[in-house]
């Protein structure tokens, strides 16, 4: 038995020495393994019996020093910089950027940049305000999605930091017109109707008509709805073939919006329309008394040329019976472009014939007595009879004197001037086919007066 314990303790001393790696060592590499053998010595002990007597202290085996790691430097933070997802945008309406920069830096340099084909460009540059933030508001001229990135610097090679890139969708804005009617007749609230997308309640838009050599004409301005409907009146007085357009306003040439082109035809037309009369409609020139009611009386509107070349809307109070005649005449009138200066309701003037005719007024039916001659009864109390042009065909009263005053210079009807009739003009050849009698032929000449014969 004791031989045995002998060759177990041999065998355990003969392991020999191991080493230590230690986890915080700086040079951290293990010494190879030596191989177990039985050493001369340790043979020795085991064969022979040994000697009693004190037992020798252990030498103590040095426990080998573990080595102070030296501190690393704590490097200093980063810089970075956020760029936040922009919303959807239309082209000719600023995208808005922001973002943050690591660092609470008032007055940092930041760009902003776009990747187009080929390249990044820089679109703009901000610098930051209180703690780092930053925001920058770009308009893009062009649609497409396109990829955004910001940088503290002007250059990706010496800044200090760039973003992750943005996807941005610049949607096409469009102005879209209605297809318009193959022509419009003068005077009859003719528009160019359409609708943008996307819808901005309140923007102004403007139609333009196209003059030649690249000119346009603002013909007018106005606003879309709710739902981005827009109607632009035409100036409908002159007949014409407009090509025109409508564009956004307010922004810069290269984010304006145009529209597609259209092309309105006006054409000049009498576009005569009757309608009935009440006593409340003629209350300066009807009484009681008076040998035609309002039940019989008719209030035509019909577009006559005016002396400044353009078409304007008139309206005669007539007899029932005398529309008819009347639209015949001023259908040949109109077509010869005769000037009127003006054709309203005697009752506008407060029923005064004096007024009347020194407005240069044409015009019909008005219950009364004769001018200068308060014994008779005008034929125009009848709704037959009408004046024309009164100021250039001037009135020889029973009593003598010119009606009205400011007409005297056309009591000689030479030189022939504007507004003038004539027995050759068309609107004397007119009434006159009609069954009228020209005044001019009276013993005291009445130069705009016409009646029945």
């Amino acid at each position: 038995m004791r031989r045995f314990v002998g060759v177990v303790v041999a065998v355990l001393l003969g392991l020999g020495p191991v080493s230590v790696a230690y986890a915080d060592d700086p040079s951290p590499s293990v010494a190879p393994a030596v191989s177990p053998s039985v050493s001369p010595a340790v043979s020795s002990v085991v064969e022979s019996t040994p000697t009693p007597g004190p037992t020798p202290a252990a030498t103590p085996t040095p426990t080998p020093s573990k080595p102070t790691p030296t501190p690393a430097a704590t490097p200093a933070p980063a810089w970075s910089i956020t760029l936040d997802q922009p919303a959807a945008s239309w082209e000719d309406k600023p995208t808005v950027f922001t973002g943050k920069i690591s660092k609470p830096i008032t007055g940092s340099y930041i760009t902003l940049w776009q990747r187009v084909p080929g390249a990044w460009v820089l679109r703009a540059s901000t610098r930051t305000t209180a703690g780092g933030a930053y925001r920058f508001s770009y308009v893009s001229a062009y649609t497409g999605t396109w990829a955004f990135e910001t940088m503290i610097g002007v250059k990706a090679t010496t800044a200090l930091a760039i973003s992750p890139y943005r996807t941005v969708p610049i949607q096409d804005r469009k102005i879209v017109i209605n297809t318009p009617a193959a022509w419009y007749a003068t005077l009859t609230g003719v528009s160019v109707t359409g609708r943008m997308v996307p819808a901005e309640p309140g923007k102004e838009l403007a139609l333009q008509s196209y003059l030649g050599s690249g000119r346009w004409q603002l013909l007018n301005i106005g606003v879309m709805d709710a739902k981005g409907n827009f109607r632009l009146r035409v100036p409908d007085d002159l007949p014409a073939t407009r090509t025109v357009r409508v564009v956004t306003r307010y922004v810069s040439q290269a984010a304006m919006e145009y529209s597609g082109l259209a092309t309105i035809v006006i054409r000049a037309a009498l576009n005569p329309k009757v309608y009935a009369v009440s006593a409340a409609m003629v209350p300066n020139t009807y009484r009681a008394g008076c040998p035609v009611a309002p039940a019989s009386l008719r209030l035509l509107q019909l577009n006559y040329w005016g002396f400044d070349g353009h078409v304007h809307r008139g309206e005669l109070v007539l007899r029932d019976a005398a529309v008819a005649k009347m639209i015949t005449v001023w259908t040949t009138t109109f077509a010869s472009k005769f000037p009127i200066r003006q054709m309203r309701r005697v009752d506008v003037f407060g029923g005064s014939d004096v007024k009347s005719m020194a407005a240069d007024n044409t015009s019909a039916f008005n219950c009364r007595r004769v001018t200068g001659d308060p014994y008779s009864l005008s034929p125009h109390s009848y709704g037959w009879a009408i004046d024309i042009n009164t100021v250039e065909n001037p009135y020889l009263a029973a009593n003598g004197v010119w009606y009205p005053s400011n007409g005297l210079s056309y009591r000689t009807r030479t030189p022939a001037r504007p507004g003038m009739l004539f027995a050759s003009s068309v609107a004397t050849k007119a009434l006159i086919g009609q069954g009228y009698f020209w005044g001019a032929g009276w013993a005291k000449p009445d130069y705009q007066h016409f009646e029945p014969k």
